[in-house]
């Protein structure tokens, strides 16, 4: 669905907000299209952050790092709500949080061990720092990698927002969540502090529809990533 189809969708199904005028203007309803494809655009995020189902491997500007000659820290694009892995080449680079990077984390690991290290001997594992926007390497990247690209498998935020002067742009998910996503537009409008548009009662329903649909998508992709047990011909039982 386009963003003038959720609209049409969360006004005249959802809210209800029409008028009988032959002709209407905004001054008639209850809530603006600004208001509207605001609080669309809070679920779209909110959607893609609780759910993480954005997995992107292949926008360059997103996923990929041109290594510089001896420097560790670099730039994650604003889009990258969680690194999920990191490649050079083809080498898996581990990525550790950065409470085992600073040692906040009671399990020691080898990762610990080597975080002081700033030799040129090579990048051993990567650390994304969220709260400040960067990924730091655990080794520093040598002449030979120098413009190597880092390769980064991320879940991320829509890279865009849906906006009036594109009105037919669709969402970035699949059609089948589109009415779940403005169940959160459908809870913040009906929640709006107004005499004529407060209504406790349904913003709450909506709301909890919404959360129940991030379970679902959470659920899921769990079951997506569960891998069954397999059993050699070789094995035995006694």
């Amino acid at each position: 669905m386009n963003l003038n189809q959720l609209l049409a969708e969360l006004r005249r199904n959802i809210l209800r907000d029409v008028s009988d005028a032959v002709s209407v203007d905004e001054v008639d309803l209850l809530w603006s299209d600004d208001a509207l494809v605001a609080y669309i655009n809070e679920g779209y995020f909110r959607f893609a952050q609780m759910t993480e189902y954005l997995q992107d491997a292949t926008t360059e500007a997103v996923t990929r790092i041109p290594l510089v000659d001896g420097q560790r820290d670099y730039a994650l694009h604003p889009s990258i709500i969680r690194v999920l892995s990191v490649e050079l080449r083809n080498t898996v680079i581990p990525v550790v949080s950065t409470d085992t990077y600073f040692g906040n984390n009671a399990d020691i690991t080898s990762y610990e061990v080597m975080a002081p290290r700033n030799d040129r001997s090579g990048i051993v594992a990567a650390v994304p720092d969220y709260e400040v926007g960067t990924l730091k390497l655990v080794g520093v990247p040598d002449a030979k990698n120098v413009g190597e690209p880092l390769r980064l498998r991320v879940s991320r935020y829509p890279l865009a927002k849906a906006t009036l002067d594109a009105p037919n742009e669709e969402l970035e998910f699949p059609e089948r969540f589109h009415l779940d996503i403005i169940e959160w537009a459908a809870f913040r409008a009906l929640r709006n502090h107004d005499a004529d548009a407060e209504n406790m009662a349904k913003a709450s329903a909506h709301k909890t529809r919404f959360m129940q649909a991030v379970e679902e998508v959470q659920t899921e992709y769990r079951a997506r990533k569960f891998s069954r047990m397999t059993f050699s011909p070789s094995w035995r039982w006694y």
